[in-house]
């Protein structure tokens, strides 16, 4: 998937007619629409549900620094004096890494659990063995196609699918609307690009570190309503106020929360599946709900609105407190399924999971789920 992404990023500054530009990005999209799930899955085979979110913050927060970086680096690259478009020079150094980096990740990541090549037999079986511990017992290689279907209509999956919908519908559009804001307070269209840069930055820093406290907590649902409240309150800072400076604030709320929130809500995801095999078929399902939004935001802002945007802005701060509502409805019902079972079966602590959880999965009687 990265090769391909890498690879079309490139490609686009050879395209001469919009259709060939369309067809180009349209398979950057496919190669990139199964990334992030992708590492989800991929990181869940290795770490306790009670270390997933920092580990997968850190991934999430990267995407925060590439945007900090992106954004300082089309300010460079403008006042670059070249014989290639700067437009065409962005893409050609944004492809660049990625293309250098994936062979150097195909020969580092392990395949699974117990598969490092740069560890030795007892390493790696302290590592296979603690994953058990942490995810419960599978048979390696099986794809259980009933935890496939049992996936389809699990509620949690869909709950968890409509929170990061509304997520990334209230996010799509900040790339675009943020220059504008900074250009509004007086500074260039090019200077704006740069002063982007910020927001960003400190979006990096709010994602680990809620990342590392909701580990700590053991809670993804507080963690997750709060941010999702924090963006809420940047984007009716942003529907209505005036003054720029104030709005230019909002931003790092917005970016701040949603970032954030992102993370975890992945996380939540891989958190409260039984099988590796159901929890593929959840992300699947959160992917391809929750990038819909993706979709939807960016029509939410139309130029002639502009440079307020009060109807955009209103929207998103409605679908952000509706996805924490949903991030509570989800928290007592889990909550309540956990109060169930430990009234039936004794308590467990949610740190571990039974070693055997069979074709049973998240119905295992010693399941209990993360809220």
């Amino acid at each position: 998937m990265a090769l391909g992404w890498g690879a079309m990023s490139m490609i686009q500054t050879v395209t001469s007619s919009f259709a060939g530009l369309m067809a180009v990005r349209c398979l950057l999209g496919v190669f990139e629409a199964g990334f992030a799930p992708g590492v989800a899955l991929f990181l869940s085979f290795f770490y306790h549900r009670s270390e997933m979110a920092f580990r997968y913050g850190l991934f999430i927060s990267f995407s925060a620094i590439a945007n900090c970086f992106a954004s300082a680096m089309a300010y460079g690259i403008v006042h670059a004096k070249t014989s290639i478009a700067s437009w065409k020079l962005l893409f050609v150094i944004e492809g660049i890494p990625t293309l250098v980096i994936v062979p150097i990740a195909y020969f580092l990541l392990p395949k699974g659990p117990g598969e490092c090549r740069f560890l030795n037999q007892k390493e790696n079986e302290i590592i296979r063995l603690r994953a058990v511990q942490g995810r419960g017992r599978e048979e390696k290689g099986r794809l259980n196609f009933r935890h496939l279907f049992i996936a389809c209509y699990d509620y949690k999956n869909y709950f968890q699918a409509v929170i990061v919908l509304c997520l990334n519908t209230a996010f799509a559009a900040l790339p675009a609307f943020l220059p504008t804001i900074i250009k509004d307070i007086g500074y260039s269209s090019i200077q704006s690009q740069g002063l982007s840069a910020p927001p960003y930055f400190i979006a990096f820093l709010i994602c680990l570190g809620v990342s590392f406290l909701s580990d700590r907590y053991g809670n993804r649902s507080i963690f997750l309503t709060t941010l999702s409240i924090v963006g809420a309150v940047g984007y009716l800072i942003e529907a209505l106020v005036k003054t720029e400076g104030v709005r230019y604030f909002a931003t790092y709320l917005i970016c701040g929360g949603v970032f954030s929130a992102v993370a975890l809500a992945f996380t939540w995801v891989t958190d409260n599946q039984g099988s590796a095999s159901k929890r593929g078929a959840g992300l699947v399902i959160f992917g391809m709900i929750g990038q819909t939004g993706s979709i939807a935001g960016s029509r939410f802002f139309p130029s002639e609105e502009g440079p307020y945007y009060i109807k955009g802005m209103g929207i998103s701060a409605g679908l952000l407190l509706f996805a924490a509502i949903l991030s509570q409805v989800l928290r007592f019902l889990m909550a309540r399924e956990n109060k169930r079972r430990d009234a039936l079966y004794g308590y467990v602590d949610i740190k571990n999971m039974p070693d055997e959880v069979g074709d049973a999965g998240d119905d295992h009687p010693s399941f209990r789920f993360v809220v």
